[in-house]
């Protein structure tokens, strides 16, 4: 009777329930792994407070890694399922996970994330030069040490000699936010707005935005909603959750390695300034927008073509 008062009601409705099972799903989660720290490791929410201020210990980034990865399934993983399970009889079908993409799709999208580098550093770029009124200056500063303290942290992570904790990374950063992220922003959220709006457009870029925002980095905003967006649209023009999935992969591992590699002095920095004015590469950022628009272009005509053939 829940199940089906739920899937008849408004998008709104189901949206709003959407928000708290994911915020329920978070707290139970986060509750049983803060327990489960506590039997392992010993260590309470005090503890793991003072630990983000440690990050040079070994034993903090492990003990720090191991909350990380409990909040990623709890908060993005296992919801989506239990949403999805509550609102259709066909859960997999609701998530749009029940197509396996095909060769050409994963290459283009594969694509799509290598060239798309020189927009999104050069929009990095514009982001960090952004400010906000003078009478919002106290959350601009907090803004600023919000980022960089999950810089510190982020480089903490990545911060390893290591091939094992490499692999370690590839999987906490890599695979585990390409499926709960892409799970709750594209499979259930931008759906639901879909539904909403009757608009794919002003779905991708609400949950794009929205998507951006949970990041709590004011300073990376920009490029992460425009990436946001690209993962709307592949799903959107494909039809299967998958495209997204492994698209966000790519582009979380590839930083994982690549950072690895400068690490190891392999490689040097300039990936993360190409497309950049003070790189002075700019002009590569028109290159990668025409690439990119032929890329989009030729996976909506593929849609095109699914639905002229009737599949």
């Amino acid at each position: 009777m829940f199940r089906q008062t739920l899937r008849e009601s408004k998008p709104s409705v189901q949206l709003l329930f959407s928000a708290l099972v994911l915020i329920f799903c978070g707290f139970v989660i986060t509750s049983l792994g803060m327990a489960l720290g506590w039997v392992i490791y010993g260590v309470n929410l005090t503890e793991i407070e003072h630990m983000m201020q440690d990050l040079a210990n070994p034993e903090n980034i492990s003990i720090l890694k191991f909350f990380q990865t409990v909040q990623a399934i709890g908060v993005f993983i296992m919801p989506p399922f239990i949403i999805a399970w509550i609102l259709s009889d066909k859960p997999m079908t609701y998530l749009q996970i029940n197509k396996k993409p095909n060769i050409q799709g994963v290459i283009i999208v594969f694509a799509i994330v290598i060239f798309a580098n020189p927009l999104i550093n050069w929009l990095n770029e514009i982001n960090a030069k952004l400010s906000l009124p003078e009478w919002l200056n106290s959350v601009q500063v907090w803004m600023q040490n919000s980022e960089d303290q999950a810089n510190k942290i982020t480089e903490a992570f990545l911060s390893t000699n290591s091939i094992t904790s490499v692999v370690k990374n590839v999987i906490m950063i890599g695979i585990l936010p390409a499926i709960g992220e892409e799970l709750v922003f594209r499979g259930v959220v931008q759906q639901l707005f879909k539904k909403m709006y009757g608009n794919a457009h002003a779905a991708i870029w609400i949950s794009a935005a929205l998507f951006s925002a949970l990041h709590l980095q004011f300073f990376g905003f920009l490029p992460r909603m425009v990436l946001g967006a690209m993962f709307g649209y592949m799903l959107e023009w494909s039809g299967t959750l998958w495209l997204p999935m492994i698209a966000h992969f790519i582009n979380n591992a590839t930083a994982v390695i690549a950072y690895y590699l400068a690490h190891k002095g392999l490689i040097g920095n300039e990936l993360d300034k190409t497309g950049t004015w003070a790189d002075g590469s700019f002009y590569l950022v028109i290159v990668s927008l025409i690439l990119l628009g032929l890329l989009f272009k030729t996976l909506y005509q593929r849609r095109e073509l699914k639905i002229a053939s009737g599949d």
